[in-house]
Protein backbone atom coordinates (compact mmCIF):
# COMPACT_ATOMS: atom_id res chain seq x y z
CA UNK A 1 0.00 0.00 0.00
CA UNK A 2 1.57 3.32 -0.65
CA UNK A 3 1.96 5.45 1.93
CA UNK A 4 -0.26 8.44 0.17
CA UNK A 5 -3.46 6.17 0.46
CA UNK A 6 -3.53 5.53 4.10
CA UNK A 7 -3.96 8.49 6.24
CA UNK A 8 -4.64 9.80 9.97
CA UNK A 9 -7.60 10.43 11.90
CA UNK A 10 -9.28 11.88 8.87
CA UNK A 11 -7.61 10.05 6.12
CA UNK A 12 -8.11 12.57 3.22
CA UNK A 13 -8.50 16.51 2.40
CA UNK A 14 -8.59 17.76 -0.49
CA UNK A 15 -7.86 21.22 -1.84
CA UNK A 16 -8.26 23.09 -5.20
CA UNK A 17 -5.25 24.55 -6.54
CA UNK A 18 -4.91 26.72 -9.57
CA UNK A 19 -2.55 25.11 -12.37
CA UNK A 20 -0.05 28.62 -12.04
CA UNK A 21 0.28 28.09 -8.56
CA UNK A 22 0.94 24.41 -8.13
CA UNK A 23 4.74 24.59 -9.23
CA UNK A 24 5.21 26.83 -6.48
CA UNK A 25 3.18 24.49 -4.12
CA UNK A 26 5.89 21.40 -4.76
CA UNK A 27 9.25 24.43 -3.99
CA UNK A 28 7.37 25.22 -0.71
CA UNK A 29 7.19 21.34 0.11
CA UNK A 30 10.84 21.14 -1.08
CA UNK A 31 11.99 24.21 0.49
CA UNK A 32 10.59 22.56 4.12
CA UNK A 33 12.13 19.20 2.91
CA UNK A 34 8.23 17.80 3.19
CA UNK A 35 7.93 14.45 1.88
CA UNK A 36 5.71 14.66 -1.24
CA UNK A 37 4.17 12.80 -4.24
CA UNK A 38 3.20 14.24 -7.73
CA UNK A 39 0.79 12.13 -10.12
CA UNK A 40 0.06 13.34 -13.48
CA UNK A 41 -1.91 11.26 -15.44
CA UNK A 42 -5.01 12.40 -18.44
CA UNK A 43 -8.41 12.13 -17.58
CA UNK A 44 -11.28 11.08 -19.47
CA UNK A 45 -11.83 14.87 -21.17
CA UNK A 46 -8.19 14.17 -22.39
CA UNK A 47 -7.11 16.94 -20.39
CA UNK A 48 -3.36 17.02 -18.47
CA UNK A 49 -4.06 16.64 -14.60
CA UNK A 50 -1.83 17.20 -11.73
CA UNK A 51 -2.29 16.22 -8.04
CA UNK A 52 -0.08 16.36 -5.22
CA UNK A 53 0.11 14.42 -1.43
CA UNK A 54 1.86 14.91 1.20
CA UNK A 55 1.24 14.49 4.79
CA UNK A 56 0.11 16.76 7.69
CA UNK A 57 1.72 16.50 10.85
CA UNK A 58 -0.96 14.40 12.58
CA UNK A 59 -0.32 12.05 9.43
CA UNK A 60 -3.78 13.09 7.53
CA UNK A 61 -2.96 13.03 3.80
CA UNK A 62 -3.12 16.30 2.11
CA UNK A 63 -4.08 16.73 -1.92
CA UNK A 64 -4.01 19.59 -4.12
CA UNK A 65 -5.51 18.81 -7.10
CA UNK A 66 -5.71 21.35 -10.26
CA UNK A 67 -8.98 20.21 -12.17
CA UNK A 68 -12.13 21.71 -12.07
CA UNK A 69 -14.33 19.78 -10.46
CA UNK A 70 -17.31 21.18 -12.14
CA UNK A 71 -16.33 21.25 -15.52
CA UNK A 72 -15.51 17.92 -15.12
CA UNK A 73 -18.31 17.17 -13.57
CA UNK A 74 -20.11 19.01 -16.57
CA UNK A 75 -18.41 16.88 -19.21
CA UNK A 76 -19.09 13.67 -17.72
CA UNK A 77 -22.85 14.15 -17.96
CA UNK A 78 -22.09 14.75 -21.60
CA UNK A 79 -20.72 11.11 -22.03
Amino acid sequence: MDSYEQGGIHVHFALHIKTENFDSAIKVLNDASIDHKVIEEVNINMQKEKRLYFKGNKDNVVEFYMLDMREDDKERIKH
